[in-house]
């Protein structure tokens, strides 16, 4: 999970129905009705990347001319909302803060809270919004356009701070037995892609639980027009035995994904590992340290390893949002030096990790705390 859990249906063929029922609408696509915020990020389509400065291309120099260097990403968008008292809702989660405009401002707080507190990205928080909680496509290009207009007004274009799209799972968080069929999967990043590209540097596919579901993203963002097409990202998350949620091992994982990428010409920057227990990141990055063929693939191919892990006690196989009566609970042992001296530290130290962050209930002090130790 990143900035939202989805809700699961009993049967999941019917769940499937429901999101090809939805009509087709043209990727720009917005209600008339929408609030200001929407109405700026359809005027500012066609002029939002023009005189940017190019943050992630920056970001990218510097870490690649020093093996030293980290780029350093958010927190947990939806816990700190939730923190900041946007309410929980255990539908749409963190999405509440972009459907009601009363919590644009919160929304805004939270990423420019990390962006003070030593974050060199933020990334939007479109991740709770997708078809599997009930979005049409209208809505879902609407909002997740929003998202990525929101974060991007977050920051000041000084050429330092780097803005991520988050594509999140289309149906369920942590459950490769719910991923979409393929060619439904491409369908909709394609959509939630094309509408964040105005306001993104790069786009993140997170909390991907199989090589499938990241495959569908990264088609996706293939199929783009080469004007709108950003760099990507991909991270998974991971049992406690350190495998992607499917069972995959990440020694297969990442090849396939990489020799993918290459066929669908996307411009794959970094893998990386997310919303899962730290532990079991680092048992990831120990398979990888210990594999030269994958680390050689990686340098030939000049991919960054990330990490950005959850504060929250182990996640069940088959947990749902929805059917969950409060939110996960969080652990009491990972404060901001424990995270730090504990796992971020042996990452960057001993794997060469170059992209460090959080996720849920990783919060700016954490963030305050890693860019303090790591300058």
């Amino acid at each position: 999970m990143r900035r939202g859990v989805l809700w699961i249906t009993a049967v999941v063929s019917s769940r499937r129905l429901r999101l090809q029922s939805h009509g087709v609408a043209a990727a720009n696509a917005f209600s008339a009705s929408a609030p200001s915020t929407t109405r700026s990020y359809m005027s500012s389509c066609s002029s939002a990347t023009s005189g940017r400065p190019d943050a992630l291309g920056v970001h990218l120099e510097r870490i690649r001319s020093d093996k030293n260097e980290v780029l350093i990403l958010d927190g947990g968008t939806g816990e700190e909302l939730f923190r900041r008292g946007v309410p929980d809702d255990r539908k749409i989660w963190s999405a509440t803060a972009v459907v009601n405009e009363k919590h644009h401002r919160c929304l805004r707080d939270v990423h420019k809270s990390f962006i003070d507190a030593g974050s060199d990205a933020i990334t939007s928080n479109s991740y709770g919004i997708t078809p599997g909680v009930g979005f049409s496509r209208e809505d879902l290009v609407k909002y997740v356009g929003l998202a990525g207009l929101l974060a991007r007004q977050s920051i000041n274009e000084d050429g330092k701070s780097v803005v991520c799209g988050s594509l999140g799972p289309l149906v369920e968080s942590y459950r490769p037995d719910l991923v979409s069929e393929h060619a439904e999967g491409v369908e909709f990043y394609k959509l939630m892609a094309t509408a964040l590209a105005p306001n993104v540097d790069c786009l993140l596919a997170e909390t991907m639980s199989s090589v499938e579901e990241s495959t569908q993203a990264v088609e996706a963002v293939g199929s783009l027009p080469s004007q709108i097409r950003r760099p990507l990202m991909v991270s998974y998350t991971l049992n406690s035995a350190g495998k992607i949620r499917s069972g995959e091992s990440v020694l297969e994982a990442i090849p396939k994904v990489l020799r993918f990428a290459g066929r669908q010409e996307v411009d794959l920057i970094a893998v990386l590992f997310n919303c899962a227990e730290p532990e079991a990141i680092t048992k990831a990055f120990e398979e990888i340290s210990g594999e030269g063929n994958l680390q050689q693939l990686l340098q030939d191919n000049d991919i960054q390893l990330g990490a950005y892990a959850n504060r929250l006690t182990p996640v069940p196989d088959q947990w749902s949002l929805e059917e969950s009566e409060e939110a996960q609970a969080v652990r009491d042992d990972l404060s901001p030096p424990e995270y730090y001296n504990k796992f971020v530290k042996k990452w960057v130290r001993d794997f060469g990790v170059q992209l460090v962050g959080g996720c849920c209930g990783i919060t700016p002090e954490h963030i305050s705390y890693m860019r303090s130790h790591l300058r």
